[in-house]
């Protein structure tokens, strides 16, 4: 069975789709699936032994899905006319991804949002799931790709990542600072993340911080390949975030995640993991630090 899936959207959105992506592979034998999505994410969904082969959707290429006068790029014409089954998970408010995908006489062809409709209450990976028709989409949401942690050892850090796509999603700087210090009165080595445009409030928190008593006390990790961050976040014992990819990306590894809710909705959009917790404030700044210490205390007893 040859795959192609189709899925532009930014990095939490990506991640999301991979645990409907295991339970498709499940149900078909010998499947070659095709990946077209975020460049960020493929790597680890061929690591992650989700896809066999994977294509940036910023390819140029990718554009003749759209246009008026059907899809003519011979390179595109091959990879989607072996496929058995195509699956588009993106915005075709006038059908003409699915009629374009459907002139090539492709066997079967699968063309929804990539989210939820408004006002719906359907947890993003399940809504994926029965576009695919797959059973227990429910479920899916809480039995994600099978990742194996390693033993974690007892002076492992506790990763942190303040940032977010937008700066209402993201609890304040201070506060992440005041949390950083009380982890680090007890002890606790700090894994700091931040990805490439948060240079800005990786600064800000620095400068709120004072000096650890012991340099290890504080790791920073900025910008490397998802599949290296991933690697890393294996080795630690929890972690904290707000609304955002990296804060998905813990959860899927399995690892003890609190994530922070602001304005969007975390019926739809929470991480997808075994050991996920959350916490929602429309304004998070309404958030205590002793309401978040004590949910990851929390968190990490059980």
């Amino acid at each position: 069975m040859r795959i192609v899936v189709i899925r532009p959207g930014a990095l939490g959105d990506t991640l999301l789709c991979l645990p409907v992506l295991h339970a498709l592979r499940a149900r078909y034998a010998y499947t070659h699936l095709t990946l077209v999505g975020n460049a960020a994410v493929l790597p680890l969904a061929q690591a992650w032994g989700i896809a066999e082969s994977v294509y940036d959707y910023e390819e140029m290429l990718w554009s003749d899905l759209f246009s008026t006068r059907g899809i003519r790029a011979p390179r595109l014409l091959e990879r989607l006319q072996a496929a058995d089954l195509v699956i588009g998970w993106l915005r075709d408010p006038d059908g003409r991804v699915e009629s374009n995908l459907r002139a090539l006489r492709i066997k079967q062809v699968i063309v929804a949002p990539g989210r939820p409709l408004p006002g719906s209450s359907l947890h993003l990976t399940a809504y994926l799931a029965q576009t695919l028709s797959l059973p227990n989409a429910i479920e899916i949401t809480r039995s994600p790709v099978t990742i194996t942690r390693p033993p974690i050892h007892k002076d492992a850090p506790f990763a942190i990542h303040p940032g977010s796509g937008g700066v209402a999603k993201c609890w304040p700087v201070p506060a992440f600072a005041e949390l950083i210090t009380r982890f680090w009165q007890h002890g606790q080595a700090i894994l700091l993340l931040a990805g490439p445009a948060e240079r800005d409030l990786l600064t800000r928190l620095l400068n709120l911080l004072p000096t650890p008593s012991r340099a290890e006390l504080l790791t920073i990790l900025q910008d490397v390949p998802l599949n290296a961050l991933a690697a890393r976040l294996q080795g630690c014992q929890g972690y904290l975030g707000n609304d955002a990819g990296i804060t998905h990306l813990a959860a899927l590894l399995g690892l003890p995640t609190l994530s922070l809710f602001g304005p969007s909705d975390p019926i739809i959009w929470r991480p997808v993991g075994p050991a996920v917790s959350v916490l929602h404030a429309p304004d998070l700044s309404a958030l205590s630090v002793d309401h978040v210490w004590r949910a990851l205390e929390a968190m990490l007893r059980a």
